[in-house]
């Protein structure tokens, strides 16, 4: 069965209510992230509305109650079948955009590895792999670590609930892998990235202050 357009929904429905108190999209953008959400304005708002969960858009009460919640404003119900032919003239329309990479999760991660590999805590030898610091192998030009002392330094550091399985996902993604190392007659799994991958922090020199007079 086609669905009726708008001016059809008007006529229908403009005897009950004015179709003009129904919220209008003018604009809908999708940000593709990690977990995508979508930007919405309507008319007669400056406001653009900020939504995570899909159901917001598709189910009516759910958007409306978003329009009270973030715009304060309030619309008459309709019959969702009458919003889903709202939608659906609306999709078309829609543009899609990345997510910045500094905002997604694995933009944090890599900013947050790159500092638990430069840090003055790094190692500078094999052996300091056992108490959890990372080192830097200068022949291979790889950085060594091991995934439990990377994952604690990411929970302390902010990043919550972070999945190892994620972490390998994004070490590999660097071009980085797991691999054993014998350590003091010792077989250690450790994981690794290319040097490269991240970049040295600079240098700070503390400046000598001059001697007092007395």
């Amino acid at each position: 069965m086609t669905q009726p357009s708008i001016a059809k929904l008007k006529a229908i429905i403009g005897a009950e209510r004015d179709m003009g108190d129904i919220p209008e999209i003018l604009s809908l953008e999708k940000i593709n992230s990690d977990e995508p959400y979508w930007n919405v304005t309507i008319r007669s708002s400056n406001v653009t509305m900020r939504i995570t969960d899909p159901r917001d858009i598709i189910d009516y009460r759910r958007f409306v109650t978003q329009c009270f919640k973030q715009l304060n404003m309030v619309f008459p119900l309709v019959k969702q079948a009458m919003w889903q032919n709202t939608l659906r003239e609306v999709m078309p329309r829609m543009t899609e955009k990345q997510a910045d990479e500094d905002t997604t999760r694995e933009g944090h991660f890599r900013e947050l590895l790159e500092t638990f590999l430069t840090n003055r805590m790094r190692g500078k030898v094999r052996e300091d792999l056992l108490r959890g610091a990372p080192w830097e192998d200068e022949g291979s030009r790889q950085h060594y670590f091991t995934m439990a002392a990377l994952a604690t330094f990411l929970e302390r550091a902010g990043m919550r609930k972070v999945d190892r399985k994620d972490i390998a996902t994004w070490i590999r993604a660097l071009g980085g892998g797991p691999q054993n190392l014998t350590i003091k007659n010792y077989r250690k799994r450790c994981w690794w990235v290319p040097s490269d991958a991240v970049d040295e922090a600079p240098e700070l020199h503390v400046p000598t202050m001059p001697e007092s007079a007395i």
